[in-house]
């Protein structure tokens, strides 16, 4: 991992992947996570000529925390990528990063050639606000107020009551009780990948060192975005699983109605984790 310092002096953290001499592409990864999760696509960048650069956002690994918004990490991102030689690249978001990557296009668009958003979610509130918890409704509130602490104490007090005690758990032991929360008929993705369960939930473990980066990412997408879709010029692609219950279909039928040019694609009998990870040679491929 390494560091880079914006130019308002925090630090962003990031991981150069695959073929260094390849053509770029951001990962945005999901949530929670750092960069370190863009490893899984280590081997399919080096397999199609990508260098990867992959980037934990703001509150994850050693990125320094910011309230909670897409454009800013758009802006971050766009920044960085322009210190390290990268004018023009592909982006892509999978799960919970897929809002950002299109953060990136739509503050950046001179800059991003390319989109794939990999089963990442629209804005809750509109898509599925049933699924919202009593605290997140009020965070939402408090931001539509313009106090954003109060909105991040809310969700903070939440996740903690919630999810306190993984954080002392062993390796083994925190993979066993965080994979308790995956959705009923949620294919498992690790039991045909087994030797990426471990490296997947260490740095899912080490993102929630705190839960800053958690908390922040979830406000940024539950709320309404401050962000324009209508900004981001690249074509953009979306890729769904058919048997996906954390982030279903609806809410790559969401994003494409809103995208000025944006194709989805249905992945038949595939859960979270192919999309996200077991087809990121496809997604590469096609990408670029």
């Amino acid at each position: 991992m390494q560091t880079c310092a914006m130019p308002d002096g925090r630090l962003l953290e990031y991981a150069e992947l695959g073929d260094p001499r390849g053509r770029p592409v951001v990962y945005l990864h999901g949530t929670p996570a750092t960069a370190g999760a863009g490893r899984s696509w280590d081997g399919a960048a080096k397999g199609e000529g990508v260098r990867l650069l992959s980037v934990s956002r703001p509150g994850y690994g050693a990125s320094g925390n910011t309230p909670p918004g897409l454009a800013s990490v758009g802006q971050d991102v766009a920044e960085l990528a322009r210190l390290l030689g990268m004018d023009q690249f592909a982006v892509v978001g999978i799960s919970g990063g897929g809002p950002f990557a299109l953060a990136v296009a739509s503050q950046a668009p001179a800059m991003v050639s390319a989109v794939l958003v990999a089963a990442g979610p629209g804005c809750y509130s509109e898509v599925a606000p049933e699924l919202l918890e009593p605290e997140d409704l009020e965070a939402v509130a408090l931001l539509g107020r313009g106090d954003p602490a109060a909105a991040v104490a809310v969700v903070s007090d939440g996740v903690t009551r919630d999810m306190g005690g993984l954080r002392e758990l062993a390796g083994p032991e925190f993979a066993e009780a965080f994979g308790g929360q995956i959705p009923p008929g949620e294919p498992d993705y690790f039991a045909a990948h087994p030797d990426e369960k471990a490296p997947f939930f260490a740095d899912v473990q080490r993102a929630l060192t705190t839960f800053d980066g958690f908390v922040r990412d979830n406000l940024s997408w539950i709320a309404p975005w401050d962000i324009d879709l209508a900004d981001v010029r690249a074509e953009v692609q979306l890729a769904y699983g058919s048997e996906d219950h954390m982030v279903p279909v609806l809410h790559g039928e969401w994003l494409q109605a809103r995208l000025p040019s944006a194709a989805l694609t249905v992945h038949p009998g595939a859960g979270h984790g192919e999309v996200t990870m077991g087809l990121a040679d496809a997604h590469l491929g096609a990408l670029v």
